[in-house]
């Protein structure tokens, strides 16, 4: 009997693989589609390979700031995709080359469990003492929309969308959105709610919602997509109905764990359908199955599942736990960046908590103003002198958010941030002068 088997290949599913075969557990890792899963071969990867192509074209735009006078360029577009496509393979190339290493055994297929302690694959049954469930998420769809795009639709379109409507206001729905009004789509977003990525701080969402219409981009919040027909997208707002021409409409409504064919009662696995119910060490209903990521419907970020599945072998190995789940760094991939960790205004507002909030701006920190990156602001909250959040628009969000996260971890205080010794200039410099707000 194997120790442990790991149903999933994305990234909570095939690290928690490796790091289970370093630690001397004979370990199977099952996948029907490719390695990596969704992040890889059709989410954040091949995202911020796009958003890559969206900065220099970007840069190449605003040429002239800088006194390069560019007259006029090609965009070939088949050279973004191509791009893509090999930095996945190469990616997905070196997650087998790691595997191999290791000496995890990949099996190609679906699982379904037979048993507590059984799944069957392709006709063969497989046993292991314990295992993982790392399905991960699909996109939501709308029984109104048949023909729209999910995102993984979008990537691997070959020509650059002339008119684009994406439903939902969300990360995925507003990263789409940015990168693409960035290689000269005309990108509508209709959102049900009044603000954008709903999770971030007010302020944040506020502010980025500033800069996006500035770019181009046409919003429609608080409103209801109705139906897509004839190259048009009849949306309801609160001023009556709409209709949208779209050549594309992208569907970013949301995900839902991917629970499909793997006949959870006969392992007497607990689930809804928010996804599989799980206690604080990762155990489903059955102690000796465990579930991870996206499929947990907990949180849908890569990383999270990552540390979801080191959780779960600590657990296994009866190791110590450290890892802070209340403090996991978020990052939208926009322009401009925008990133934060810990809690928000709203969040400790609602949880009757006394806080402080110093807010410095991009502007006045002096390599942003070298960089002609001054959009943006840097929001620190406190309480009781403790740093309880940290919420950033701006240049490098997703880099900078780091610091403060990985001192949160140890409990940062302002005063002890304060003492700390930052280099001149740098964009990290404006930490310390929000501090000192």
């Amino acid at each position: 009997m194997t120790d442990l088997i790991v149903i999933g290949a994305g990234p909570g599913g095939y690290e928690l693989a490796l790091e289970a075969s370093r630690n001397g557990l004979s370990t199977i890792l099952i996948e029907g589609k490719k390695l990596g899963g969704t992040c890889l071969q059709e989410g954040c990867i091949p995202t911020k390979t796009y958003y890559k192509n969206a900065i220099v074209f970007n840069t190449l735009k605003e040429a002239s700031i800088y006194g390069i006078n560019i007259p006029s360029y090609d965009f070939d577009f088949s050279k973004v995709v191509e791009r893509k496509e090999k930095v996945v393979q190469d990616l997905e190339k070196g997650i087998l080359f790691l595997l191999n290493k290791a000496g995890v055994e990949i099996i190609k297929g679906f699982a379904k469990f037979l048993s507590p302690t059984e799944v069957e694959v392709n006709g063969t049954v497989y046993q292991a003492k314990n295992m993982v469930i790392a399905t991960g998420s699909e996109p939501i769809s709308l029984a109104n929309f048949p023909d729209a795009l999910t995102s993984t639709h979008l990537l691997n379109l070959t020509e650059i969308p002339e008119k684009l409507v994406v439903i939902g206001g969300g990360v995925i729905g507003i990263e789409m959105a940015s990168i693409f009004a960035s290689f000269g789509s005309n990108v509508t977003v209709v959102e049900a709610t009044n603000s954008i990525i709903g999770f971030a701080d007010s302020d944040i969402s506020k502010r980025l919602l500033a800069f996006l219409k500035a770019k181009g981009i046409k919003f429609y919040l608080n409103a209801k997509a109705l139906k897509h027909e004839n190259s048009q997208v009849t949306i309801a707002t609160e001023k009556g109905e709409i209709v949208l021409d779209a050549t594309h409409v992208l569907m970013a409504v949301g995900r839902r764990p991917n629970l499909n064919n793997l006949e959870l009662e006969n392992a007497h696995v607990e689930y809804t359908k928010k996804g599989i119910v799980t206690n604080e060490f990762g155990q489903t209903s059955n102690p000796n199955i465990y579930a991870i990521g996206d499929v947990t419907g907990i949180n849908m970020l890569a990383h999270y599942a990552t540390y979801d599945g080191l959780r779960v072998l600590n657990h296994i190995l009866g190791k110590p736990n450290n890892i802070r789940f209340d403090l996991v760094p978020a990052c939208v991939f926009t322009f401009p960046e925008v990133a934060w960790c810990g809690k928000t205004e709203q969040e400790l507002a609602s949880e009757g908590i006394n806080y402080q909030t110093h807010k410095g701006m991009f502007r006045a920190n002096g390599k942003a103003l070298a960089m002609n990156e001054t959009d943006g602001f840097v929001k620190i909250i406190t309480v009781d002198n403790l740093i309880a959040g940290v919420h950033i628009i701006g240049s490098s969000a997703s880099t900078l958010v780091h610091e403060l996260c990985s001192l949160m971890n140890f409990d940062i205080t302002k005063d002890r941030f304060l003492s700390i010794i930052h280099a001149h200039p740098t964009l990290s410099e404006i930490f310390t002068s929000t501090l000192k707000q």
